[in-house]
């Protein structure tokens, strides 16, 4: 009883909001690399003088091809309102994965050719890409992250897994981690899985963010995530340009501390040659 009245609920703020800002969503569907996607598209009218783009990445249970149920994740309307109340020029796109089996990182392709299609076709500026998504959607925004390095502006995921994640190709991108204390899916260990990830972004330079809410369960952390400040926090930032890693190095150096591969596992013992990560750097171990 208590989730449907809490159903029922954020329908009619999701009315609310869309009656206030007049944040009309469009039903498309098109073939991208292959897969044909169904996903939602509203036009988000504001005085800022660049358009950018924003995705976000639904959760399991909203898997499917209807084009609908995708549509009823609380954290859509807390960002088309912030961006609608804030007078942002914006796209926002809401694709729904149909293959719960395959999951996000099974279409990573199609994902990128339908922002491509979209920054293309709506005068997107490209350095103001935006990625969000909660549990499912989260750990397929970890891996559209590592995939596609320093395409992003920000991204946010939450309640989310990074495990084989490339810490090297997400440290281009600002990122903003949310997990909740209360989440038994997304348990301790998963939780210091994600410290741990967002740790070594931070020690590549990356700005990033691991926070976490004290009785937020998975439901609760996939809703109330996308605070104001946090909005603030990721839509502050622009694409530059320039990546996290530095330069390779090339080191004979036997004293190494802190070594990592570049999936941003640590190295317990002295590597032999080949590519690794130390202080922010990539250095070549001859």
């Amino acid at each position: 009883m208590k989730q449907i009245l809490f159903s029922i609920m954020m329908m009619i703020v999701s009315s609310v909001y869309a009656e206030d800002y007049q944040v009309v969503y469009s039903k498309l569907e098109r073939d991208f690399a292959g897969t044909t996607l169904c996903y939602r598209k509203a036009n988000i009218s504001g005085t800022s003088e660049s358009k950018l783009l924003v995705i976000y990445l639904h959760g399991g249970s909203s898997c499917g091809t209807d084009n609908e149920i995708q549509m009823g994740e609380a954290g859509i309307d807390s960002i088309s309102n912030y961006l609608a109340s804030n007078g942002m020029n914006a796209v926002f796109i809401v694709p729904q994965c149909p293959d719960r089996t395959k999951g996000w990182g099974g279409i990573v392709k199609s994902v990128k050719a339908l922002l491509d299609f979209t920054v293309r076709t709506d005068d997107i500026d490209s350095t103001r890409i935006y990625i969000f998504g909660g549990s499912m959607g989260g750990t397929g925004t970890w891996k559209i992250l590592s995939t596609y390095p320093n395409y992003f502006a920000a991204g946010m995921p939450c309640a989310a897994n990074p495990t084989g994640i490339s810490v090297v190709n997400v440290a281009t991108t600002p990122i903003y981690n949310v997990m909740g204390l209360s989440d038994k899916i997304m348990d301790d260990d998963v939780r210091a899985i994600a410290e741990s990830f967002v740790n070594q972004l931070q020690s590549l330079g990356d700005d990033a963010i691991y926070e976490t809410e004290e009785g937020w369960t998975h439901e609760i952390t996939c809703i109330q995530s996308y605070t104001t400040e946090r909005l603030n926090w990721i839509f502050s930032h622009q694409r530059n340009i320039e990546t996290a890693i530095q330069t390779v190095k090339y080191d004979d150096n036997n004293e190494h501390k802190d070594l990592y591969d570049l999936q941003g596992r640590r190295l317990l013992s002295l590597p032999h040659r080949g590519l690794y990560i130390e202080n922010g750097r990539i250095i070549y171990k001859r």
